[in-house]
């Protein structure tokens, strides 16, 4: 910040308050403007804030708070809660700005008093102290740390919020107590007494948790706000070395990774009074508070909800090393030490930011260059014109420097909080601070604000884009031409077959893929070989005969496997899914290599065209002497068994690849597997079911298995179930817009309390906890995002989930989500990253590409569509990421696994 400027407006803090009241009654305004105008607000405070001018910083900030609240109060925020959101700023934005308003009002209150000099310590004092506390939510006449300091949440305020499931409430009685009873609300989680200690971190206490309770602990980023329960505190500070006053401690000092929307608030009167006053939302409403120690109260130490894996069903991952560190004051200077310990170089930050602007400034020129372009196409274009080709890779592109932009937009909030740790530092140690540090950070802060506020144009400009779009799209719904229904396959020399392509790290030459897979047949049960059906002439001469059209278009040195694929009017989201296949080392090598002719089926519904096509498609990709080539024959034969796939309308790639893997192991299905006489566990005879006895190499590629545990609480009763499945589908966290990949499979697979199950054993409808784990993983790993979801706000329609998701390129471990009986057997391994199927903009009006590293060549290729390009491995992750595809085979392991059986 600049030195600050003399005060000018007012003598008091209380005068300044009332410059900041909005007179103007805002009830008749719609939140579109009223956003607008919040946003505009918080500029103008953060430009006066830069310039040490604290008091027209303090009154925007106030206006920018009333404004927030006109919003909350609107009857229609609910179903703009999205949209709010967006304009608003994220967690850390929240929290910054809570954090400049609290630290402007202290400033300005010790001004103040300065300024009038009162003859005794104990007024300032007061004076302190009337900006420090702040009062209940929702107070008639909102003060500075209303918003900044809310220390303590009534029953009623939490019985709101509990309606609204907009809290979470971290539970820190006794794991017993919390047993006989504790709230019905699902976002509230026992933090047992017994874990905390003083002088730990966060991170190790949440190592300590449950499975369960750890999905609930990570969410607790992403709640609008978070809430702690003892049986009865009342007070905003606890007394010292109280569990809930040490849980407090944790969480504002030495939970450094993590920061909220809201301040962390304690319950007054705790579950106490809340049991008194709301006993239909609790489970035992009977319950009394300890005195002291309850010796007579019966404990069920075993169910501790909902631990299932901390109680017998999952050991612990790993020994963790719980030591409490030293019991130390962390609200002091040490705190702030630790923090910029932590922070980056002020040189590193200014480099980082130097060349993140110059990246955000070219997409910017891309984009605005292009927008220009679609403007003017769209004026010269007549209402009935159809778009070529041209005009639709036009769109495309825009499309994925609209989500580049959006991506430049989360490191800009990255860069900013990388700052707020340093200046953390420098406001509790300014004798340790340059003016050349100072004049730095001025200046990283004023460049990240300018980029905010072109971020701000971008938004502007996209929404005006978008309506084009709508128009245009809608045009192209009613004046596009009918395409004529694809032809069917014709006959065709085998040099000429098609096939389906899939990414992963891979090998070192396309002919260097014929090695063993030993490892995926070391549990397989025993095959029987007088069944391994031979080559009949009939069906090579079928393959051979047949002619297929690719309409290769000659390149120049192109790569094996670097071949695009046209776009055949939006089948985009088949090319994509294709060109990940492609570069499946073992799948790719097992066509090009006709190993899939010894073992196709032509008795299932397919009657094994489906391979057929994917393995001449797959060919004409790694010949290495096309530039691109059209899929119109594999096209017509999905078209042909699944009617969504034979027009021109955009369709999901996760649906397709879906149904292509069945269809696949379907083709493949040939080899008979003799059920072996001594006894087998369940989870194998559940595996046999489902194969049907039959094996194919899709289906130990891509296949693994799912193990469902549902346990009585009332007696421990256990019971599983089995299913295969060939991808993982993970939801993403609500309200989150950045998010990782680990904390999504933490939600997936975390225990969740159900009621009225048949309990076998108690013969009666029991309370009981259901929890995912997997029982055999595959070799190749493939997570499908859940970015789509249904718009109840506009019936028949589906939005998408927009978050950034962070996930490994390398060593994905999935070791914490295997159940007992397998991670006991099996080594661990981890996944690495080959492939990423992308989707930019709507389900609408979106578009589709494929990130794929190249077995060849060991690098990142971008495929969209016909044009191929490397990608630089910094590149590889963004918010467009909609399906990952991992493996943990070698790169030099192939597809020779059928010959040996």
């Amino acid at each position: 910040m600049s030195q600050l400027k003399k005060l000018h407006m007012t003598n008091s803090l209380s005068s300044l308050e009332k410059l900041s009241d909005i007179t103007k009654d805002l009830r008749n305004i719609n939140i579109k403007l009223l956003l607008s105008t919040a946003r505009k607000l918080f500029m103008k405070a953060e430009q006066y804030r830069l310039e040490g001018d604290e008091e027209m910083a303090y009154i925007n900030y106030m206006k920018y708070f009333n404004i927030i609240k006109a919003i909350r109060s609107k009857p229609d925020y609910t179903t703009h809660k999205v949209q709010v959101r967006e304009s608003l700023g994220d967690t850390e934005a929240n929290r910054r700005i809570m954090d400049s308003l609290e630290m402007i009002a202290d400033s300005l209150c010790e001004r103040y008093r300065q300024l009038h000099k009162p003859p005794s310590p104990a007024a300032p004092l007061n004076q302190t102290e009337t900006i420090s506390h702040s009062k209940p939510q929702g107070a008639a006449s909102p003060h500075a740390t209303e918003y900044a300091r809310l220390g303590v949440v009534s029953c009623e305020e939490l019985y709101q919020r509990i309606s609204e499931k907009s809290v979470l409430v971290m539970d820190c009685r006794p794991s017993a107590d919390y047993e006989r009873s504790h709230l019905t609300y699902f976002c509230a989680f026992n933090v047992p007494e017994e874990l905390i200690t003083p002088g730990m971190s966060a991170g190790k206490l949440q190592a300590r948790l449950s499975s369960t309770a750890k999905a609930s602990w990570a969410s607790r980023s992403v709640k609008e706000s978070v809430v702690l329960m003892d049986w009865n505190s009342k007070d905003a500070q606890p007394a010292a070395n109280t569990p809930i006053a040490t849980l407090l401690d944790i969480l504002k000092n030495w939970d450094p990774d993590v920061t909220y929307r809201a301040p962390i608030q304690i319950v007054d009167g705790g579950y106490e009074y809340f049991i008194m006053m709301y006993p239909t939302h609790c489970t035992n409403p009977s319950v009394q508070a300890p005195k002291q120690n309850n010796n007579d109260m019966e404990t069920i130490d075993d169910i501790e909800y909902p631990s299932i894996n901390d109680i017998s069903m999952k050991e612990d991952i790993s020994p963790r090393d719980f030591s409490p560190r030293p019991d130390i004051n962390r609200a002091s200077k040490q705190a702030a030490l630790r923090t910029y310990q932590q922070a980056k170089p002020i040189a590193e930050i200014m480099r980082e930011q130097a060349e993140f602007l110059q990246r955000a400034q070219q997409n910017d020129e891309q984009l605005n260059s292009a927008a220009k372009m679609w403007k003017l196409l769209i004026q010269r274009k007549s209402p009935s014109s159809n778009f070529s080709e041209s005009d639709n890779q036009l769109l495309y592109k825009i499309l994925q420097l609209e989500s580049q932009a959006e991506d430049y937009k989360i490191e800009n909030n990255r860069l900013r909080n990388d700052v707020e740790r340093l200046k953390t530092f420098q406001t509790v140690a300014p004798q340790q601070v340059t003016p050349k540090d100072a004049e730095a950070t001025r200046r990283i802060e004023l460049g990240i604000l300018e980029r905010q506020r072109l971020d701000e144009q971008n938004m502007r400009e996209r929404q005006e884009r978008e309506h084009q779009l709508a128009i245009a799209r809608e045009a192209k719904k009613h004046y596009r031409s009918p395409s004529p229904p694809p032809s069917p396959p014709e006959e065709s020399s085998p040099q000429d077959e098609v096939s389906l392509s899939l990414n992963k790290p891979a090998t070192n030459g396309v002919h260097d893929l014929d090695l063993s897979m030993k490892e995926i047949l070391d549990e397989k049960p025993m095959f029987d070989r007088a069944t391994k059906p031979t080559a009949s002439p009939s069906n090579v001469e079928r393959i051979v005969s047949r002619s297929r059209d690719f309409s290769p278009v000659i390149g120049h040195n192109v790569g094996r496997g670097l071949t695009g694929l046209k776009n055949l009017g939006n089948t985009c989201y088949m090319n994509s899914i294709l060109q990940c296949l492609s570069n499946t080392p073992q799948l790719t090598e097992y066509c090009l290599s006709d190993k899939y002719k010894n073992y196709i089926s032509r008795s299932n519904k397919t009657n094994g065209q489906v391979i057929e096509e994917v393995a001449a498609l797959i060919k004409e990709l790694w010949n290495g002497q096309y530039k691109c080539v059209a899929s119109r024959d594999l096209r017509s034969v999905v078209g042909q068994y699944q009617n969504i796939f034979r027009g021109v309308d955009q369709q999901d790639s996760h649906e397709f690849l879906t149904i292509l893997m069945d269809w696949l192991h379907s083709d493949l299905q040939t080899l008979d597997v003799s059920r072996m006489r001594e006894t087998i566990g369940a989870a194998e005879q559940a595996w046999l079911d489902f194969t049907k006895a039959k094996e194919s190499i899709i289906l130990h590629l891509f296949y693994g298995q799912m193990k469902s545990t549902v346990k009585c609480v009332t007696c421990n009763k256990e019971s599983a179930t089995y299913e295969c499945f060939s991808n993982l589908s993970l939801e993403l966290p609500p309200n989150a817009n950045e998010c990782q990949l680990n904390q999504c499979m933490d939600m997936y697979f975390s225990g969740e309390r159900i009621q009225g199950w048949n309990c076998p054993n108690c013969k009666t409808k029991r309370a009981a906890i259901k929890k995912l784990d997997i029982s055999k993983l595959p070799p190749v790993l493939v997570v499908h995002l859940k970015r789509f979801y249904a718009d109840t706000s506009n019936t028949g329609s589906y939005a998408k989930k927009q978050n950034f998701l962070s996930f490994p390129l390398q060593n994905l471990e999935m070791s914490p989500y295997i159940a007992r009986a397998e991670s006991r057997a099996a080594k661990p391994k981890t996944y690495q990253l080959y492939a990423v199927s992308n989707h930019y903009g709507t389900m609408e009006g979106g578009h589709y590409t494929a990130f794929c590293k190249s077995p060849n060549y060991g690098r990142w290729y971008k495929f969209d569509d016909q044009v191929v390009s490397t990608l630089d491995t910094s590149n590889v992750i963004s918010s467009a990421a909609y399906i990952l595809f991992y493996t943990w085979l070698p790169p030099d392991t192939h597809a020779r696994c059928f010959d040996d059986v």
